[in-house]
């Protein structure tokens, strides 16, 4: 079934149509600017082949003159963004010095990983913020609504790095259960699906619950929040006044409410996720887009920095607009016109 024909269940296919397409007309500019600050930012940070002169004795500047030409870095600014703008849109990202490799190869080869760990990590946050969310709300100021008031607090405070090692020696060094660092085992390459999806899962445990903490923690009070909001509307007391059940009061009526503001926060947390798989792939030592973003600010490898953070400003232009379209699922109400 096409988007078009699911989202006919809920407004007509020419409202559906008509902004799908004003939406992404909307997008290449806001691309364009996107883009046009990373790369200014980057490139305000300092010449990165001229770091090379004091970092490596064997480089002269004559060598450096010849790679600023290879590169493109001799022309200005505005020139070059113009340049690496229109290569990007055909492919052509760029040369990572650091990797000697093309840089959408680099991101090709990693982003499967990173899309791994954060679909994981994404998955466990989602069913337990929401659920305890609701519930909390439900049962206000009860045992479960503190219990679960602390450890919201508990992993909005936790820093990320402590709790993976934490992690690691309690799992993977005490108890033995999960590996501590990696994506896979030895020899998995020649077993079948099912064996190396087990082998990848085993893995990603422990980085995607880590991953997923603070996202958890605020995922949990914004529902409990907004599940308390709609219950206090007049719809809702109304609802329960004609005699419906609790059940059918709470999921058809308040929930699907509440579930507005929330749809917004998953989607637009999902990017945020990519930012946070920097620290965490590089604590359980994943190759992912995350480490690879980390490798190259530290070595000012610029085309692969440009690559990687173009990859997500796209994610969140892309879940942006996805949360929009999510909306007429929540609330039919909302119009496209």
């Amino acid at each position: 079934m096409s988007l078009l024909a699911v989202f006919n269940l809920f407004i007509t296919e020419d409202q559906v149509r008509n902004y799908i397409i004003r939406r992404l007309l909307q997008l290449v500019p806001l691309l364009l600017i996107i883009s046009f600050f990373i790369f200014i930012t980057l490139s305000l940070t300092g010449n990165s082949l001229r770091s090379l002169l004091t970092s490596n004795p064997r480089i002269t500047a004559e060598t450096i003159t010849k790679l600023e030409r290879i590169y493109g870095m001799d022309k200005p600014l505005l020139v070059r963004f113009v340049y690496w703008f229109k290569a990007f849109f055909t492919g052509e990202w760029g040369y990572s010095r650091e990797y000697h490799d093309a840089v959408l190869v680099l991101i090709k080869a990693r982003m499967p990983v990173t899309l791994a760990l954060m679909g994981l990590s994404f998955l466990i946050s989602v069913a337990i913020a929401i659920p305890i969310g609701i519930y909390s709300a439900l049962k206000q100021y009860s045992l479960l609504d503190y219990a679960a008031t602390a450890l919201a607090f508990f992993g909005m405070a936790m820093p990320v790095f402590w709790f993976g090692l934490m992690l690691m020696l309690l799992f993977g060094v005490k108890l033995g259960w999960l590996p501590l660092g990696g994506y896979s085992s030895q020899g998995m390459d020649t077993a079948n699906f099912l064996m190396r999806f087990l082998d990848h899962l085993k893995y990603l445990i422990m980085p995607a619950i880590v991953l997923g903490l603070q996202e958890m923690a605020s995922w949990t009070r914004y529902t409990r929040s907004s599940m308390l909001e709609v219950l206090r509307m007049d719809y809702v007391r109304t609802a329960r006044a004609k005699g419906l059940s609790e059940r059918t009061v709470i999921y058809k009526h308040a929930l699907r409410n509440a579930l507005i503001p929330i749809i917004t926060l998953l989607m637009l947390a999902i990017p945020g996720l990519f930012g946070g798989a920097v620290l965490t792939e590089t604590v359980f030592s994943i190759s992912g887009i995350g480490r690879l973003l980390y490798t190259a600010i530290t070595t000012s490898d610029t085309f692969l920095s440009m690559g990687t953070l173009m990859v997500l400003a796209i994610l969140v232009v892309i879940f942006n607009f996805a949360a929009d379209l999510l909306y007429a699922i929540a609330d039919p109400r909302i119009k496209y016109s």
